[in-house]
């Protein structure tokens, strides 16, 4: 692991994917803290690894949050933002409560948790990676208002928060997911989706290892980037 991404921070540990996220950096050798949402299920977590809580939607929670997981590391190189679990509905039959939970969670937590890292990475004079998570149904898809406005606001933002961060030295990328073995399968179900050209559907282990190439400051100019990660499902230009 380079020095330089080797204090990472990981949001949604309590999800496969953000499992799977920090189990990869902690086997390259980096330290690492996950973040859960408060309310989050505890009971697959690993209790010996430090972590931190906090409320996505509230600034003050995940501002305190980064700031105690980057003292616990000595520092912060790194954040991944794994997405929380997804909000399937019938347009007709979801309510503006169950939508906005869903897309405060997603999008507004992405915006506060990049927003308190780039601060002490920039405070630091250290920079960093940012890679933020998306779903590949950010071009829509049927029961999919919610996820689809999130990971929409995830692209968009994502392209912002570049032009934003890239003078400070920090380099933003996401990762947009699908036909994806994970709890947000069932998105791929929602909309009726195609198997995916390579026959099988991926792992979330390899999604972790495509957020491990993006978080590598070697890559330089490679940022603002949205990687697809579906099996070659995706036929969009982002």
């Amino acid at each position: 692991m380079a020095k330089n991404t080797s204090r990472v921070l990981i949001t949604g540990t309590d999800t496969q994917l953000g499992a799977a996220v920090r189990a990869y950096f902690t086997t390259a050798g980096a330290a690492t803290v996950g973040a859960r949402a408060l309310g989050a299920d505890t009971a697959a977590l690993d209790d010996t690894q430090p972590s931190v809580c906090a409320d996505p939607t509230l600034g003050a929670d995940v501002r305190a949050a980064v700031r105690t997981a980057a003292a616990t590391m000595g520092g912060l190189d790194t954040l991944v933002v794994a997405h929380p679990l997804p909000a399937i509905g019938r347009f007709g039959e979801q309510t503006m409560t169950e939508f906005w939970n869903h897309v405060d969670a997603v999008l507004t937590g992405s915006f506060l948790y990049a927003q308190a890292a780039a601060e002490v990475m920039r405070d630091n004079g250290s920079g960093g990676r940012i890679v933020l998570t998306t779903s590949t149904w950010h071009v829509g898809g049927e029961n999919l208002s919610a996820v689809a406005t999130a990971a929409g606001g995830i692209v968009a933002l994502t392209k912002t928060l570049t032009r934003d961060f890239g003078r400070f030295g920090i380099g933003v990328n996401a990762v947009a997911v699908g036909a994806v073995d994970s709890e947000w399968s069932v998105c791929d179900a929602a909309a009726r989706g195609a198997p995916p050209p390579v026959g099988t559907s991926g792992t979330v282990e390899q999604v972790a290892r495509v957020i491990g190439l993006l978080c590598q400051r070697q890559l330089g100019a490679a940022v603002g980037q949205i990687v697809n990660v579906d099996g070659g499902l995706s036929r969009n230009r982002v």
